[in-house]
C-alpha cells in the first residue's frame, strides 16, 4: 500500500495537470507547490499548493488547496482550527484535495470545495465546488510570497538544467576520450567485429584445405598436409587461370608429363647403351673383325 508521501506526490502531480496541461505552450497561469508566506506572517504559515490565473479562462482567480494523503493527516488538520485560514481568506477558491475516505460526511469545512482523483490522470473529480469570492484582492504579502516562490523554483529548475546539460556534455565527452582510445589501441568495435570475420574466415580455409600452412619450408621433408604460402598461392593462380577445378586439376597433372616422357627416352637411351656395351664385348665379335 502507498505511503503518505507517495501519495501526496500522485495528488499534486494530478493536480498540477489539472490546471496545466503539458501540451499546452502557453496554459494562461502557473501551479506553485508549497507557498509559505514571505513576512510577518512567518514560513509556517503555508498553502499546499496555488495556482494564479492569467487569463479570462482561467478566471484570473487565486485558487489555493489543501492536499491530505490520510485520514489522521485530515484529522490533525481539523485539530488545528483556523490553521489554513491565512492563506484561505487570500484565495478566491479553497480546496481540499485528497483520496476517497479520509474524509467523512459533514466534516468539509464551510466554503471549501473537494476534489479527487478520477479515472483521467488530467482531471480531478469535482465533488464539491466551493465558494467563489469575487470580492477577494489578495495582500501585497500574498503576491510577494507567491514571486518569491516563483523566484525560487524558476531558480531551482534553471540550476537543475545546467546541471543535466553538464551530466550530458560529461558524457558525451567521456565517450568520445573512450572511443578514441579503442581506436588508437586497435580495440575499438569495428576493429573487434573485423578481426573476428577475418578469423572466421581463416577458420572457413583451414577446414577447407586440411593443410597446415608454412611460412616457409622447414627444410625436414615434405609431409602430409603441410603446405606453403607459396604452393597455396601456386594453387589459388591455377584455379583461376583454369576456372574450374576439373581443369585445374588436369591442368596441374599435366604439368608432369613432359618429366614422364623424359623419363622414359632417358630409360630407352640408357637401355640402348647398355645393348652397345653388351654387344661390344661379345664372344666372336674380334674374330670377324680380323678376318675382315
Amino acid at each position: 500500500m502507498a505511503g503518505d508521501r507517495a501519495i501526496t506526490q500522485d495528488l499534486m502531480a494530478r493536480l498540477e495537470r489539472h490546471y496545466i496541461k503539458p501540451s499546452e505552450p502557453m496554459p494562461g497561469g502557473i501551479f506553485l507547490p508549497e507557498v509559505g508566506f514571505n513576512g510577518a506572517w512567518g514560513a509556517s504559515v503555508r498553502a499546499d499548493a496555488l495556482y494564479v490565473g492569467f487569463t479570462s479562462t482561467s478566471g484570473r482567480l487565486l485558487i489555493g488547496h489543501e492536499v491530505k494523503a490520510s485520514r489522521a493527516d485530515w484529522l490533525h488538520e481539523l485539530d488545528q482550527s483556523g490553521k489554513a485560514d491565512a492563506w484561505a481568506d487570500q484565495c478566491h477558491e479553497w480546496w481540499l484535495v485528497t483520496v476517497p475516505g479520509v474524509i467523512h460526511d459533514g466534516e468539509l469545512p464551510a466554503g471549501w470545495g473537494l476534489m479527487l482523483p478520477g479515472r483521467s490522470t488530467t482531471r480531478m473529480d469535482i465533488k464539491v465546488r466551493p465558494q467563489r469570492h469575487h470580492d477577494r484582492t489578495p495582500s501585497w504579502e500574498a503576491v510577494r510570497s507567491i514571486m518569491a516562490r516563483q523566484d525560487t523554483l524558476r531558480a531551482a529548475a534553471i540550476a537543475d538544467g545546467v546541471r543535466k546539460a553538464s551530466e550530458k556534455i560529461r558524457a558525451d565527452v567521456e565517450a568520445e576520450i573512450e572511443r578514441r582510445v579503442q581506436a588508437r589501441s586497435g580495440d575499438s568495435q569495428y576493429e573487434r567485429e573485423r578481426r573476428e570475420r577475418e578469423r572466421t574466415e581463416l577458420e572457413g580455409y583451414r577446414r577447407a584445405l586440411g593443410v597446415v600452412l608454412l611460412e616457409e619450408p622447414d627444410g625436414y621433408g615434405r609431409t602430409a598436409g603441410r603446405v606453403t604460402a607459396d604452393e597455396l598461392a601456386d594453387l589459388a593462380a591455377l584455379l583461376r587461370t583454369s576456372g574450374e577445378l576439373a581443369e585445374a586439376t588436369q591442368a596441374l597433372v599435366g604439368r608432369y608429363g613432359p618429366i614422364s616422357s623424359m623419363r622414359r627416352h632417358w630409360e630407352d637411351l640408357d637401355q640402348a647403351l647398355r645393348d652397345a656395351a653388351a654387344a661390344a664385348t661379345a664372344p666372336g665379335q674380334h674374330e670377324a673383325g680380323g678376318a675382315a
